[in-house]
């Protein structure tokens, strides 16, 4: 199958243990037994990993009943190229297919989807031989969730992964190798740290934390999730001295919702703080999981939030859309510098947090 590449960022999505990082849009899902089980139907489920190109790989089983499917770039709730997931495999066939099981319904099926910029190649295997293959045409640019469907209740599905080629993981899961606390307040007892593979702030004001090393032109995805009321921000390009926001660029994470009416435009979730504010307002609930995606080209930024593109600026030649080129243009910030993550009082998590450096 087609994509290659040497790095690669490799996220578990379900590991068996529980729902984190999924969103039940319909019916009733729970993790039992390692396993993703649709327990009352018609039921959807949604993952907060959103992306363009990627491999999936997982398991599933039991889905003679009804109908299953797996959509691929799908929207929040909707949307999305659709593969049938039957007895027999994957398929993209509604009709004409056999639901006699070529595979008993104990038995693990395993599917691998490649997502390339205009082609998902799905192939299933079961038993040490494949069952299906199956390739389905993509607009170029698509992107978004991962979203599983059931008419009936019963199917099982485990093991689910993703990996991102040519992406590189900033954080082991571990510890906070590579970043550094900035200007600890306590260093004996740091506000921030790594839970379970979730890098954590615990919401001090006591100082932000950046990479050890500096970055130019790059894509930077990650995961990130705010409380009530709760106010973070991405720093790009930063400067270890002086206030990040007016030297390099921060992107605001805020809990919109709750500053309706108090905040300026260039102030909401995805903005360059105090700069370029989206074109659009796409929601970012709180207590859950949000995608972000910013990429960062020489004098050209994107930024993405959970799949839909906020804003695509060039910060020379679309100086009109910066609110603040009259004082601190951001066409004249830095163009390298350091990654952080901003402590802003608010106990906030990131995850999935992985660049891919554009030479």
């Amino acid at each position: 199958m087609g994509m290659t590449g040497t790095a690669a960022a490799i996220m578990v999505l379900f590991g068996g243990q529980d729902l984190d990082g999924w969103t039940t849009i319909a019916g009733e899902w729970m993790a039992r037994e390692g396993a993703m089980v649709c327990r009352a139907a018609p039921a959807s489920i949604r993952s907060t990993y959103e992306s363009d190109g990627f491999v999936l790989e997982f398991e599933y089983r039991r889905s003679g009943k009804g109908t299953n499917r797996l959509a691929v770039h799908s929207k929040m709730t909707t949307g999305g190229p659709v593969l049938l997931l039957t007895p027999r495999g994957v398929t993209k066939r509604e009709a004409g297919w056999s639901w006699t099981p070529a595979v008993p319904e104990d038995e693990w099926i395993g599917v691998r989807v490649e997502a390339d910029p205009d082609l998902l190649h799905a192939a299933a295997r079961a038993g040490g031989k494949e069952i299906s293959d199956v390739r389905i045409p993509v607009d170029r640019g698509s992107r978004g969730f991962i979203r599983f469907e059931a008419t009936e209740p019963g199917i099982e599905i485990r093991d689910v992964k993703v990996r991102e080629l040519n992406f590189t993981p900033m954080f082991d899961g571990k510890t906070l190798d590579g970043w550094e606390i900035v200007r600890p307040k306590d260093p004996d007892d740091p506000g921030w740290v790594i839970e379970n593979g979730v890098v954590r702030c615990r919401g001090r004001r006591s100082s932000w934390l950046r990479t050890l090393r500096t970055y130019d032109n790059f894509v930077l995805r990650l995961e990130y999730q705010l409380p009530p009321r709760g106010n973070s921000g991405i720093f790009l390009r930063a400067p270890i001295e002086g206030r990040v926001s007016r030297i390099g660029l921060e992107i605001q994470l805020l809990d919109d919702v709750a500053d309706r009416g108090r905040i300026k435009p260039a102030q909401h979730t995805g903005s360059i703080y105090d700069g370029i504010a989206p074109e659009i307002r796409v929601p970012a609930p709180v207590n859950e999981w949000n995608a972000i995606e910013v990429l960062c080209d020489g004098k050209h930024i994107r930024t993405t939030l959970n799949g839909i593109e906020l804003y695509d600026a060039d910060l020379e030649q679309d100086a009109e859309k910066d609110t603040n080129r009259h004082r601190r243009p951001l066409a004249t910030r830095r163009t390298v510098g350091f990654i952080g993550l901003q402590d802003h009082s608010s106990p906030v998590g990131f995850r999935n947090v992985r660049i891919r450096e554009m030479r």
